[in-house]
């Protein structure tokens, strides 16, 4: 297999000669490139003796950097605290341009900057304006053990608690697992040494189903750890002896028992701000005590994973206001069961399903989830896939409703009507995705009386294009039933229609639309935006609104595929429409 400069020649060179033109010390390790890779060293001039510095270039050169490692010098920031290699670019190297940045140019051009930030002597007004603005977390740097986490609540333990016990629930160690411990779940409550609840976290993934029990300990600095290979034993060795159950089961364990233990501390969470967080320790016991010989363990580092509905909603704020609305959503085919995913992704705080179909495996070429699902009741399919996604959002379905079907409940129960206006008036939005004109007719009114906002959303034959729109009961500007004129009038152009016949595969009951998720996941996703912007219309900082109310899409011109054309409208109140004129 070829190496690099054997692919680039020309490169090599240029390397060679910008480090020539730099002025310093430097040579190739021999032995490194005879094995197949280039190793640099160079000596930096700094401060009345020498900076040793190897770069270690990736196979893949020039388009990515070299890392660069300073032998014999620990700095406080801008370099990493086990590898030793220096953060010469921010964001892992993106600003390194092939062709152009050599290793002459990091150490020209950025070098400098890193040595003047862990000066003394450097303005911090200097340091602020010349740093990347970035934490550098030790949790960032630690080596950690494969497909293993635990998820941590926004809130930690009181500072005054020095110690304390950990209930854990945890996925199943999976089949043909090797001999080493996995532990990937969910903290359940934090509680000090006597068993006294400090903090609880009460949300419930279904495959974190084993229970555990564990410790927490916390600490005054975050820990000092120096070696890559052997980073988990020291930072055992910090906590060694200060958790005194926890010695003492590891004493009485058996071989192959497994501790998970918390460590908490303060630590640069983000730039030049220091929070708490949080490590874990996997402790295994490989050989038992016995007579006068103590317990040998082996600790892994285990990440954590800060799952609180503070730290989830960090990367999409404008979403907050999401948490406290709720979605009734009708209809959860290709349409419904995406805009379904995508609510609960951005965090809404309740979703309402009903549909009474069930999924069947044609139905994944263009359905939100897949074929383990097959068989189920659609809403039964979405309810289970969000309570493990998404626990967040909380779901109720119905999935043996049927809206307009007959026979009607018996005397003395409530009526379907009844049951559905129950259903509209707890919701703070309708989405209508049944693509069926009485129940559009039917959900468009009843939301206006229940002063609710109405979406719906369509798509046409071949998936070719569709209608996204929403009545806002606050605004009056025109309904469902203006929409419905102007397609007539032509003041509203209706989407493309690829003409295409339906079909009725195998195990349906009804004749269906031909067309794939690729193309109605379009429609959806706008449905899904504009049903967020209308939740969060007049809230604060919350993900603005459209100027629009209904947005009309072509997929397709002439049989051929486009990038998505949307045309949008404004409802306005129609004279002809008997109950916008009305309250006009």
């Amino acid at each position: 297999m070829s190496t690099w400069w054997e692919r680039f020649p020309d490169e090599l060179r240029r390397e060679k000669e910008a480090l020539d033109a730099l002025g310093y010390a430097w040579f190739i390790d021999q032995a490194a490139m005879d094995a197949g890779q280039l190793v640099v060293r160079v000596g930096v001039p700094h401060e009345g003796a020498t900076l040793a510095l190897t770069a270690v270039y990736p196979d893949t050169y020039p388009y990515f950097v070299p890392m660069v490692i300073a032998d014999s010098v620990r700095f406080q920031r801008h370099q990493h605290p086990l590898g030793r290699n220096l953060c010469l670019l921010a964001r892992e190297g993106e600003d390194w341009h092939p062709g152009h940045d050599s290793l002459a140019t990091l150490i020209r051009e950025q070098l400098p900057s890193i040595l003047d930030v862990n000066s003394s002597g450097m303005a911090p007004e200097a340091v602020a304006q010349a740093e990347d603005h970035t934490g550098e977390p030790l949790s960032s740097f630690l080596p950690y053990a494969p497909e293993c986490a635990v998820i941590v609540p926004d809130e930690t333990p009181p500072v005054e608690v020095a110690a304390g016990r950990l209930s854990l629930l945890l996925r199943p160690t999976p089949a043909g697992w090797p001999a080493q411990p996995f532990v990937n779940g969910v903290v359940e409550s934090i509680a000090d040494l006597k068993g006294k609840s400090l903090v609880s976290f009460d949300k419930r993934i279904p495959s974190f189903n084993r229970r555990a029990n564990g410790f927490w300990l916390r600490l005054n600095e975050k820990p000092s750890v120096n070696i890559l290979e052997t980073c988990a034993i020291e930072l055992y060795q910090q906590i060694d002896g200060k958790i005194p159950p926890l010695a003492k089961a590891i004493q009485t364990a058996k071989r192959g028992d497994v501790f998970v233990v918390g460590v908490i501390y303060p630590d640069e969470v983000s730039w030049r701000s220091n929070a708490d967080d949080w490590v874990f320790l996997a402790i295994q016991v490989v050989r038992e005590t016995k007579r006068s010989r103590p317990a040998e363990i082996l600790p892994q580092i285990v990440r954590a994973n800060w799952g609180g509905e503070i730290a989830w909603l960090r990367r999409a704020p404008h979403l907050t206001p999401l948490r406290k609305k709720t979605a009734l959503v009708v209809g959860l085919g290709s349409l419904g069961s995406p805009v379904v995913l995508q609510l609960a992704r951005a965090g809404i705080g309740g979703l309402c399903l009903i549909d009474d179909d069930n999924l069947q495996v044609g139905n994944t070429v263009r359905w939100a989830l897949g074929w383990q699902y097959s068989g189920f009741q659609k809403g039964t399919a979405l309810v289970s896939h969000l309570a493990s996604e998404y626990p967040y959002t909380t779901v109720r379905s119905f999935t043996h409703l049927r809206i307009g079907a007959l026979p009607n409940p018996p005397a003395g129960q409530r009526s379907q009507y009844e049951f559905l206006e129950r259903l509209v008036t707890e919701s703070d939005i309708v989405i209508d995705a049944t693509a069926s004109y009485r129940v559009n007719h039917f959900l468009t009114d009843l939301a206006r009386e229940r002063g609710k906002p109405y979406l719906w959303l369509t798509t046409t034959h071949g998936a070719a294009g569709g209608v996204v729109g929403r009545v806002q009961s606050s605004k009056y500007k025109g309904c469902w039933h203006c929409f419905q004129r102007g397609l007539t009038d032509g003041s509203i152009n209706p989407p493309t229609d690829a003409g295409t016949d339906e079909v009725q595969p195998g195990g349906c009951s009804q004749p269906t639309f031909i067309g794939a998720g690729i193309d109605s996941d379009v429609i959806a996703n706008q449905a899904a935006r504009l049903a967020v912007a209308t939740l969060c219309s007049g809230q604060d900082a919350g993900y603005p609104d459209f100027a629009w109310d209904v947005a009309v899409a072509d997929l397709q011109r002439d049989g051929v595929s486009i990038a998505p054309e949307w045309k949008t409208y404004v409802l306005v109140a129609r004279d002809d429409c008997p109950d916008c004129s009305v309250r006009a």
